[in-house]
């Protein structure tokens, strides 16, 4: 099965480049927030949920993040669903490549859908943000999805990275365009991948071996923050 994905801009920061680069000092780049929308499947998909408190995100991230995450209406994960003719109950399920909040606290948005994360690593759901700690066990059954490396459904494979958080995973998705690799924050920028820049919160002989994982899971990346994913797939729209 093929699909195509969306990056939807869920909102854009200022981030120190001591923690996007490992070489990296006091100055800032432009990151965005991304929410990834898989389509052309029996139901719509996401990888990732969005930030949803994004005051409290913001009090969290101030000394890397100066100024914080700065938001639009419209780029609020339901608006942008929404703007893609997607309704919250439609999405069967939502991958979630690590647990920091920008990442996975929007998941109660979704009523129906299952998350899908890694076993290896998983920090229980006493360490989740409450309300989607709560979401997951009044829904029951299988509401959590815990993944080992493979095929998770029809053209879309699981793999553990680990390095940024013990339970980081990426995703290689079939498209027309070729196997997209969402590899999350093991990622930011382009830069990280080509040049190639380790990012500066990581052991860095891991992350070497993490990105060759990386680049033999499908035919391009899709970096999880940076602004040029837009410009290099016109609308965001990947395959």
């Amino acid at each position: 099965m093929t699909y195509r994905i969306r990056a939807l801009k869920n909102g854009e920061c200022n981030v120190r480049d001591y923690i996007t680069f490992h070489d990296g000092g006091e100055q800032t780049s432009l990151f965005y927030l991304y929410v990834w929308l898989i389509e052309d499947g029996p139901a719509p998909m996401l990888v990732e949920t969005g930030v949803s408190d994004v005051e409290g995100f913001n009090r969290g991230v101030e000394a890397y993040i100066p100024g914080g995450v700065r938001q639009r209406p419209e780029e609020r994960t339901l608006a942008l669903l929404a703007s893609a003719g997607v309704a919250p109950e439609q999405v069967s399920h939502v991958f979630i490549t690590h647990f920091h909040g920008d990442h996975y606290d929007s998941f109660g948005l979704f009523p129906n859908a299952a998350m899908v994360a890694s076993r290896l690593g998983f920090p229980g759901l006493e360490a989740l943000a409450g309300d989607v700690a709560e979401a997951l066990r009044r829904r029951g059954g299988d509401a959590l999805m815990l993944v080992e490396d493979g095929e998770v459904l029809p053209g879309i494979h699981a793999f553990h990275l680990g390095v940024h958080s013990p339970c980081s995973i990426g995703l290689a998705v079939h498209t027309k365009a070729g196997v997209a690799v969402l590899p999350g924050d093991l990622i930011y920028k382009y830069e990280n991948l080509e040049t190639p820049r380790p990012p500066g919160w990581t052991d860095v002989n891991e992350w070497w071996k993490a990105l060759e994982k990386i680049r033999t899971m499908g035919d391009f990346v899709l970096p999880a923050h940076d602004p040029e994913v837009l410009s290099r797939w016109p609308g965001g729209v990947i395959g």
